[in-house]
């Protein structure tokens, strides 16, 4: 698969084009590495999907559909138990937090670069 990346970052001095593999592209905004070695990662959820699955990875968010509603909580408890399984983390090791909107989260995880989160998640994508 032969695909190009792109970044547009405001104020930026350069731009990276990856057109051989996926994994060589730059770690995208939406993943941020935090001060204490903390990374921080922008979330899109869709609820009461078909099963919980990582749709698409871009410069904006991670895409990820749950299966469960989000009422009571109960698409957020999936969605940690579901990234945690993708990233091979323990709960106890991320943190979610709210995002700009209600579908919207930044989900906060420890022990892992931004690298490591960017291509564990790559991996994940059904396409």
């Amino acid at each position: 698969m032969n695909s190009s990346f792109v970044y547009i970052v405001d104020g930026a001095l350069s731009a990276v084009a990856a057109e051989t593999n996926p994994q060589d592209a730059p770690v995208p905004p939406c993943i941020s590495q935090l001060d204490g070695g903390l990374v921080q990662v922008a979330i899109e959820v869709e609820d009461r999907a078909q099963r919980s699955a990582i749709t698409r990875v871009n410069a904006d968010d991670v895409r990820v559909t749950t299966a469960a509603p989000a009422a009571r909580g109960e698409a957020n408890t999936e969605l940690l138990e579901f990234m945690g399984r993708v990233l091979g983390l323990r709960l106890s090791q991320m943190t979610l937090q709210r995002g700009w909107n209600s579908k919207s989260k930044l989900l906060v995880v420890d022990d892992l670069s931004d690298r490591e989160v960017y291509e564990k998640l790559l991996e994940a994508v059904v396409t």
